[in-house]
């Protein structure tokens, strides 16, 4: 009983050490169902009885193996081999070994356990057939590596050799057990004498005894090396039925107890403990007809799992087209719902007529795809016949491949690409203000935003300036029209802004006309008389006669403006000069308030003159009231001579 289980822990093992392998030889399901397989292979026997030992024995089978479904199938099996076992037993009788059917001392048999013969005559090697039905179940059928178990029933023949025992006398084989089986009586022959029989016995068995009803059960394994090839490990334990179950050894445990006392130990015997035996095998298989297409597609399953494909989905890529049309007729990609990946699913090529092994159809640098998306003819290159292919329309130049003329300029893009070099997808290729074509009957540069480069744009010239876009100076007055506008602020389109008489480009104050007084009348500027002509010095005292005020306040009158205004032109013709404003008074009043107002006074003439733009730091103020008096304060006139705004020159360079 021990080894059964380990003949059985074996075949578990093994299933245990091949499991993981399966998980990795797994790379898709299958279908084997109505598969046929033919398996030849071979291994080892065992027998299990009264004498189970570690003797193994050898075994060739064929078999047919139907796959009904996945999971189950049939199989029709047979062998022939051979069962080894030492008839020895070593249960009750502690140290001593005893033979069944060892031939008495009288008989030139062994005497003793330790006698060489008795190893011999022990050690029995048998031949066995058997034919089997079987059912399978399968556990992993749509994988790689599938374990399965088996039951059935079959028959099973054997041939014990002790029916026939022949010992060899003087190089004469004699008989020496002639066993019947069916209940037939044989003698014991004395080997010196044959015509004497030493005694006489019968067999209690039928004749058909050495064929047996057996039921195998198992547990296997079949690796796929892939559909059409396999690897087949079977561990299959056997029972064995009917009159002969324990004749395998040819004796049954409960002579063998008792051999000894037993005085027909020359009859064969049976008990109530059954012999059993098993197979281990490795085959090789074949599948044959397994070309069942589950998914009615048009493809064996056993294609689609060579491909790739779902065996279970029509369509394994859920493009529209089943995965056989694909193969067969328009030689797609099952795998790929967009085999030329333009964008078109490859159902959507076939129904559109385009090419859907070609991305480009027609061949205008556009996929398929995007041509039906931006509704463009995927078999025409030029779909609006403007002189551009689609593509170059789209990638290159930004045109609309739907228009002629693409951004409404009256220019064919076409002429615009190749003649004008303007931009098709723009009215206005530089950005002017004036579209192309409007440019071209301008002859202006439609590529270029200043066609005369006078820094106004050819629009503003037309329509915001009125000057002439192909003249930089349109007036002639030797400013450019961008200077005139942007810098000098006169009008682009008259010589002489001012109308002084004085030409812009020559007119230091173009948009200020000269004052005519005898002093610079040529500069074009206005301008009034210095101070002084003569040339000033530190220390230079100069009264600004005419500069006066409201009575009692410092506030300028108007008729002062032209006198500070000649201050001013002093002071800008003299950039380091550095003056001193002084504030004087009469001696009208308390000397503290007229010392005040002529302070006042001056602050306001300093204000006057760093309006215009003059530093402040150029302009000291001091008021000086009464006390620097330059004529007499007994006189009106004195007085009005001592009311004044007096510069002193502090710094001249």
């Amino acid at each position: 009983m021990k080894l059964h289980i380990h003949f059985m822990l074996m075949a578990a093992l093994v299933f245990f050490l091949f499991e993981p392998a399966s998980a990795q030889r797994t790379r898709s399901t299958w279908d084997p169902s109505s598969s046929l397989v033919v398996g030849v292979g071979g291994g080892v026997t065992k027998y299990f009885g009264e004498f189970t030992d570690q003797n193994f024995g050898g075994v060739g089978q064929v078999y047919v193996k139907y796959i009904i479904i996945p999971e189950i199938g049939i199989q029709l099996d047979g062998g022939l081999g051979k069962y080894v076992f030492n008839r020895r037993i070593k249960e009750k009788f502690k140290g001593n070994y005893f033979r069944q059917f060892h031939r008495d001392p009288v008989f030139e048999g062994a005497t003793s356990i330790n006698d060489p013969a008795a190893w011999k005559e022990s050690l029995k090697s048998n031949d066995l057939s058997y034919a089997e039905f079987r059912v399978l179940v399968n556990m992993f059928p749509r994988t790689y590596f599938n374990p399965y178990l088996s039951g059935g029933i079959g028959y099973f023949r054997y041939v014990n050799k002790d029916e026939n025992t022949t010992v060899e006398i003087n190089g004469k084989k004699v008989p020496l057990l002639e066993v019947n089986l069916g209940g037939k009586p044989f003698d014991v022959v004395d080997p010196a004498n044959t015509n004497n029989v030493m005694g006489s016995g019968y067999s209690n068995l039928p004749d058909d005894a050495n064929t047996n009803l057996i039921v195998p059960v198992s547990l296997g394994f079949d690796i796929l090396f892939n559909e059409l090839y396999s690897l087949n490990l079977d561990f299959t334990y056997r029972f064995i039925f009917g009159d002969g179950r324990d004749y395998m050894d040819g004796f049954g445990r409960e002579v063998l107890e008792n051999f000894l006392t037993i005085d027909t130990r020359d009859k064969i015997h049976e008990d109530e403990a059954p012999d059993y035996w098993g197979t281990a095998t490795i085959s090789f298989q074949v599948y044959l007809f397994g070309s069942k297409d589950s998914d009615s597609d048009g493809l064996s399953d056993r294609t689609e799992r060579d491909i790739g494909t779902d065996p279970y989905n029509a369509d394994s890529d859920g493009d529209g087209l089943i995965d056989g049309d694909e193969v067969e007729i328009y030689r797609t990609d099952p795998l790929r719902p967009d085999t030329d990946e333009d964008h078109l699913k490859d159902s959507e090529e076939v129904a559109k007529k385009t090419d859907p092994l070609k991305p480009d159809t027609d061949d205008d640098t556009l996929f398929d795809g995007d041509e039906f998306a931006r509704g463009t003819d995927p078999f025409n290159k030029d779909t609006d016949a403007d002189g551009l292919w689609d593509g170059d329309e789209v990638h290159k130049y930004g045109s609309d491949p739907l228009k002629k003329d693409s951004d409404g300029d009256s220019l064919n893009d076409y002429e615009e690409v190749n003649t004008y070099h303007t931009d098709p997808g723009k009215a206005d290729t530089d950005a002017d203000g004036i579209p192309d074509n409007e440019e071209l009957a301008r002859k202006t540069d439609p590529k270029n935003s200043d066609t005369d480069d006078d820094g106004l744009t050819d629009g503003d010239e037309v329509n915001k300036y009125n000057t002439d876009p192909l003249n930089n100076d349109t007036d002639g007055d030797g400013l450019t029209d961008g200077v005139e506008i942007k810098q000098v602020g006169t009008n682009p389109t008259q010589r002489d802004t001012d109308g002084d008489g004085i030409m812009d480009g020559d007119d230091k104050c173009p948009t200020k006309p000269e004052t005519l007084n005898g002093f610079d009348d040529n500069d074009g500027c206005p301008d009034s008389r210095p101070l002084t002509e003569k040339p000033i010095k530190k220390g230079q005292k100069i009264v600004l006669d005419g500069v006066v005020f409201e009575s009692g306040k410092a506030t300028l009158k108007p008729e002062s403006e032209s006198v500070l205004d000649q201050a001013y032109e002093t002071l800008v013709n003299y950039p380091k000069m550095v003056v001193e404003i002084g504030g004087h008074s009469d001696n009208v009043g308390r000397r503290s308030f007229n010392k005040r107002l002529s302070e006042a006074r001056a602050q306001a003439v300093k204000d006057y003159l760093v309006a215009k733009g003059i530093d402040p730091s150029r302009l000291k103020v001091y008021g000086y009231g009464p006390d620097r008096p330059i004529a007499t304060n007994r006189t009106e006139e004195g007085r009005a001579k001592n009311r004044r705004i007096e510069f002193k020159i502090l710094k001249v360079e």
